[in-house]
């Protein structure tokens, strides 16, 4: 435990923080109880004060110096500063107010999204739930329908339009997902909860019938009431009612462990933050895919030019067929003549006396020493004797790929040693090694000339 010094004030314990019973607060003074003498291992110094907090964490400043986190550990808080502060004194709290209501904003729409999916209707228990800086999920227990999920939507939206009061509250029974070390102040713990307003929804379907509802004696005599929408323990912050949370945004699903899956959503200013990136987006890819129709024309304009891609790729293929039989046939011609020139009596051909052929391209890739491969070896039997095909591509200053060919292994290895002497490459196989150098071609020619120093001695 870090050294601390100590003030002899209670510190207002999780679950009756000011931060959870006024969340709209934007600071307040408090005193300093505790101190840490030392920064942590993360170079900041522990406080504890008498009252404030925040979940998700909230930031901000004590005093102006910066709070980097806050932790709950049992009902205490501990604040995570960049500078000690003085144990008594009394100090002001601001918090960022953009992050607290984000913050809130995320975790009342989640409270609510677990609500409406755990209707009966729906069915979808939520087990577990995150929160990062651009979106939320829940985990479902089970995957919801596309159709579901679009229902689903259009309530947690009409609830917001009718917006629900979402209440704090306290019970006396500790529900079994709150963490072991967490203790009820008082002995109560406390309970996030949004209402259904039922005379509200007797309301509308009178409205929807073309009844107008001041009109039917004796309508709302009897009080319908509030129905359950959501009523679990909770110790974050959380909106007045849903008017705040403005809107919620259903995204896509993952699925995860066993039958699980993830669904993604966005609230209020997120929801906004994304429409704006979208539609930035959108604007920017209608530039580069010529699609000055904007997003309804984007998928037509794909499907042309992918259909455009593989009538050209079918095309090139061709023409590098066409380009390797060329190479060949101009090797086949080099090798005659050179068998015609030589002084060999003995019938000793090129294959025998062993000869290194080299070939460099930088505007070919990998497919193509495949392709050059194929033929050397299986359509035109040129892959000999101590013959050896030694195949690169890739811009000099780049790197690229290299494929050794030649029926002679140990010769094979011995290039390839000589070739990763001189060239940053890495690579291996039999028969046909293959390499990648990653960074550049330097070296190359020298080592051509070290492995026909090898080949051809």
């Amino acid at each position: 435990m870090p050294e601390t010094a100590s003030s002899s004030c209670a510190q207002v314990p999780v679950g009756l923080l000011t931060c959870q019973a006024t969340p709209y607060l934007k600071q307040l003074k408090t005193t300093v109880l505790d101190c840490s003498q030392k920064p942590n291992k993360q170079k900041l110094y522990e406080v504890h004060l008498q009252d404030t907090g925040g979940q998700p964490c909230d930031f901000g400043t004590i005093n102006e110096v910066e709070v980097k986190n806050v932790q709950r550990v049992g009902t205490s808080h501990v604040h995570h500063t960049t500078a000690p502060i003085p144990v008594g004194s009394e100090v002001l709290v601001k918090v960022d107010w953009t992050r607290r209501f984000d913050n809130m904003q995320q975790h009342s729409g989640q409270h609510l999204v677990s609500a409406l999916f755990e209707q009966p209707e729906y069915g979808c228990d939520t087990v577990a739930w995150g929160m990062n800086d651009k979106r939320c999920h829940v985990e479902l227990n089970k995957v919801p329908t596309q159709a579901q999920i679009q229902e689903v939507e259009q309530r947690l939206n009409l609830y917001i339009r009718r917006d629900y009061p979402v209440h704090i509250t306290f019970t006396d029974q500790k529900p079994a997902t709150l963490p072991a070390d967490y203790v009820g102040p008082n002995g109560v713990f406390r309970v996030a909860e949004i209402m259904e307003d039922l005379d509200l929804l007797e309301r509308e379907r009178l409205e929807d019938q073309g009844i107008d509802p001041v009109k039917v004696p004796g309508a709302f005599d009897t009080v319908k009431g509030m129905f359950h929408l959501d009523f679990n323990p909770c110790c974050g912050t959380h909106v007045r009612s849903l008017k705040d949370v403005q809107a919620i945004k259903l995204l896509h699903t993952e699925r995860v462990r066993g039958g699980n899956c993830r669904l993604f959503f966005v609230c209020g200013s997120r929801a906004l933050t994304l429409l704006e990136e979208t539609y930035t987006l959108s604007r920017e890819m209608g530039t580069v895919l010529q699609a000055p129709g904007g997003l309804e024309t984007f998928v037509d304009t794909i499907v042309r030019t992918q259909k455009s891609q593989k009538d050209m790729f079918k095309q090139l293929k061709v023409l590098w067929r066409e380009i390797a039989v060329y190479q060949i046939k101009e090797w086949i011609q080099l090798l005659e003549e050179s068998k015609a020139k030589s002084s060999s009596s003995e019938g000793e051909d090129e294959g025998e006396k062993g000869r290194l052929i080299t070939l460099h391209r930088e505007d070919a890739d990998v497919d193509y020493l495949t392709l050059l491969a194929s033929l050397l070896q299986k359509d035109y039997d040129l892959v000999q004797g101590k013959r050896i095909f030694v195949l690169s591509t890739g811009d000099r200053k780049e790197g690229g790929a290299m494929t050794l060919l030649g029926k002679d292994e140990d010769l094979i290895k011995k290039v390839a040693a000589a070739i990763q002497s001189n060239v940053d490459i890495k690579g291996g196989g039999k028969g046909r090694w293959q390499g990648k150098a990653s960074k550049s071609w330097d070296g190359l020619d020298a080592a051509w000339q070290a492995a026909r120093a090898i080949v051809e001695a």
